[in-house]
């Protein structure tokens, strides 16, 4: 082993007395050291400080990140509220539908029974018309049969069949319209 080579940072005398060289060298790696230390405080700073911008830009990321979820749960809520009211607008306008629906069967219905019930009345008009009708031509042609009989006497079976005949096509009629 060689001997240290000569600085010239001053040495302590406790160093030259000493015939250690090892102590003299690690006292003069000593001395030198404050300037160590401070490159390695600025290096100790430069990392604290790139910690911090990281620490910072995280941050700041999970910022963003928060409110873009944030953001993306309130578009959701929001199209969720609007799927709703459009789903409460439709089932309502199916329930005013099915209304309007029913309305308008019970309507058509009681029109329909309506009608049913004038054609009714008057078919049973047109009966009774029939009816009477009928009743009135026998009468007549009764009170001609008999106005002929007694203005002809000889003519009686002739005149028979003819209100025979009549009264067979009345009813015929009557059977007919009723």
């Amino acid at each position: 082993m060689s001997a240290p080579a000569k600085s010239t940072t001053p040495i302590a005398p406790a160093v030259v007395e000493s015939k250690d060289w090892t102590k003299a060298t690690t006292l003069e790696l000593l001395s030198g050291s404050e300037d160590e230390s401070s490159v390695l405080d600025a290096k100790a700073k430069e990392r604290c400080c790139r910690k911090q911008v990281r620490r910072e830009e995280r941050q700041h990321q999970e910022a963003e990140e928060k409110r873009a979820h944030e953001e993306a749960e309130r578009k959701a809520r929001e199209e969720a509220e609007c799927a709703k009211v459009e789903a409460e607008r439709k089932a309502r306008e199916e329930v005013e539908c099915k209304a309007r629906e029913q309305v308008e069967k019970e309507r058509a219905e009681s029109q329909a029974r309506a009608e049913s019930q004038q054609r009714k009345a008057a078919e049973e008009a047109a009966k009774q018309r029939v009816v009477e009708i009928a009743a009135k031509q026998k009468t007549m042609a009764q009170e001609a049969s008999k106005k002929r009989a007694r203005e002809e006497p000889e003519a009686g079976p002739v005149s028979f069949i003819l209100i025979h005949f009549c009264f067979s096509f009345f009813f015929f009629f009557f059977v007919l319209f009723c």
